[in-house]
């Protein structure tokens, strides 16, 4: 039986696909009881390597299924058949603000419209302890009654509750490059603020035409997000009012306190047509290189907004003009005890650090495409305890043996690998930016290379079909029917799965 006549439930017909995510497929379909057109999300749960992904598509079913909000996409209903879940809600007739993206800019009496009702519907969506987690343009879309919906909780993590434990590690980054928040880019656990920061890039993107950051490497986007100061709309759409302006900058602030306090605060001002009250929207210089790493490492903000306190634990200013704020001293320069302080600070969160991580690094170095607080970290000229370095020794000592957990997490950094890649090839493609046919070819390739991981048989296999991701992106440029923006974004992402498939087969061999 074709995809086209496949039939879930003995109601759910699929006729054609109409989006593609990073937990499954979205179809065209018919209720055959009910005689309607619906949307089926589908998931293989074969190509999950554990139970995590299969539990983040129920929880999505129960999540989104008892939130009702017009706002909020409808779900009717939801189900487990042989190896496929998938998931019923109501099919939207309009475009996505993806679509609507590519012919321009849109106008600002629209973009404040949506933005009321996206504000809207997080707000509900928050009340309930749900955070989005991937709030974009290709998320957000018009409806049969022209108003807007917010769809697909498919990475939906439940806020922090008593006794409830999240279904993404820490450190793992979900969702997509130009709208995630700082936080989530580093890898670092989120609330719903996180979603106000993505509302921020999604009314940006609206008003200028594309997303605030915008870097060559998804990392490098990530990394803009953590560190570059924050863009003033006005500069490329100066029709913006001034306290529309001022509410985007709100939504964009780097630390998480320095936004707006709640969804519905937004949804108020983009009513009232003022500025969120209570948000302070002056934006500081970006801070220098090294105060920026020491950030990220830390998970501190590189922008600070007045008169908010700096994140509990923050690298000292690397200029003696930088703003160091201390409640203890109301002069700007702070005084020498503060700035000895904050040295000493430093070192030990960088002690610290290098005895959490330092000691469990890869020695061949395998990069990831998810920065970690390790790689982030700052160099420090202090030198560290002599208890953790080994002893020099003109005896030569024999290679250790790698533990289970070593290879365990060589494994681990083959799965993030593959994730990244195949969450590129997804974005690219919803985004229209990648040939179909050289996007169903770059799936398969990498769907080999999970395949050969999970059989454990043959770890060089695992290296030579990682070889044959990046033989099929070069075949793809070679012939045109992937284009070099297209390639340039994926070729770091090819590069990091061939490291790690490389680390883990040789790691197998040692």
């Amino acid at each position: 039986m074709s995809n086209e006549q496949r039939r879930l439930a003995g109601r759910y017909v699929l006729e054609s696909p109409i989006g593609r995510g990073g937990m499954g497929e979205v179809w065209r379909g018919t209720d055959t009881v009910l005689g309607r057109q619906v949307a089926v999300k589908t998931i293989d749960l074969r190509a999950v390597h554990d139970e995590s992904g299969a539990a983040r598509f129920e929880r999505e079913a129960r999540a989104t299924a008892g939130l009702n909000h017009p706002g909020i996409v409808t779900v009717h209903d939801s189900g487990v058949e042989d190896d496929t879940a998938f998931l019923v809600m109501e099919l939207l007739s309009g475009p996505s603000l993806a679509e609507r993206l590519r012919e321009g800019p849109l106008p600002v009496a629209e973009v404040v419209s949506v933005g009321e009702q996206v504000a809207k519907a997080l707000d509900a969506a928050h009340a309930r302890g749900l955070v989005h987690r991937d709030v974009k343009p290709g998320n957000i879309a018009y409806a049969d009654d022209g108003r807007i919906r917010v769809l697909d909780f498919g990475i939906t993590q439940l806020g922090d509750t008593a006794g409830s434990q999240a279904l993404t590690a820490t450190h793992t980054v979900m969702g997509t490059a130009e709208y995630l928040a700082p936080e989530q880019a580093m890898g670092g656990r989120v609330d719903g603020r996180a979603d106000l920061y993505a509302l921020g890039c999604v009314l940006y993107a609206l008003l200028v035409g594309h997303a605030p950051f915008r870097g060559a490497t998804p990392v490098a986007t990530m990394m803009m997000h953590a560190n570059d100061p924050v863009p003033d709309v006005r500069d490329l759409r100066p029709d913006t009012p001034d306290w529309l302006a001022e509410v985007v900058t709100g939504l964009l602030a780097k630390n998480p306190d320095e936004r707006p306090s709640g969804a519905a605060a937004v949804a108020d001002a983009l009513v009232r047509h003022e500025p969120v009250a209570g948000v302070a929207t002056t934006v500081l210089p970006a801070a220098g290189a090294a105060a920026a790493g020491a950030a990220a490492a830390s998970g501190a903000t590189t922008q600070r907004l007045d008169p908010v306190p700096p994140p509990p634990v923050a690298p000292p200013p690397t200029r003696p003009d930088d703003r160091w704020d201390d409640r203890r001293d109301d002069s700007r320069g702070g005084s020498g005890l503060t700035w000895l302080l904050a040295l000493v600070a430093l070192v030990a969160v960088a002690l610290l650090l290098w005895q959490l991580l330092g000691r469990d690094e890869d020695p061949g170095g395998t990069p990831s495409a998810t920065p970690s607080a390790s790689s982030a970290a700052p160099s420090t000229s202090e030198a560290p305890p002599t208890t953790a370095e080994p002893t020099p020794t003109d005896t030569p000592t024999a290679t250790p043996t790698p533990s289970p957990s070593d290879t365990a997490d060589l494994e681990g950094d083959v799965e993030d690998a593959i994730g990244a890649l195949s969450d590129g090839i997804d974005d690219l493609d919803s985004a229209g930016s990648l040939d179909g046919d050289s996007a169903k070819k770059l799936r398969d390739a990498v769907r080999d290379v999970r395949q050969a991981l999970r059989s454990g048989d043959d770890p060089q296999k695992v290296t030579e079909n990682a070889d044959k991701v990046a033989d099929e992106l070069q075949k793809g440029v070679d012939d045109g029917t992937i284009s070099p923006e297209a390639a340039q974004q994926l070729q770091p992402l090819v590069e990091d799965l061939r490291t790690a498939a490389g680390a883990y087969a040789d790691d197998d061999q040692g």
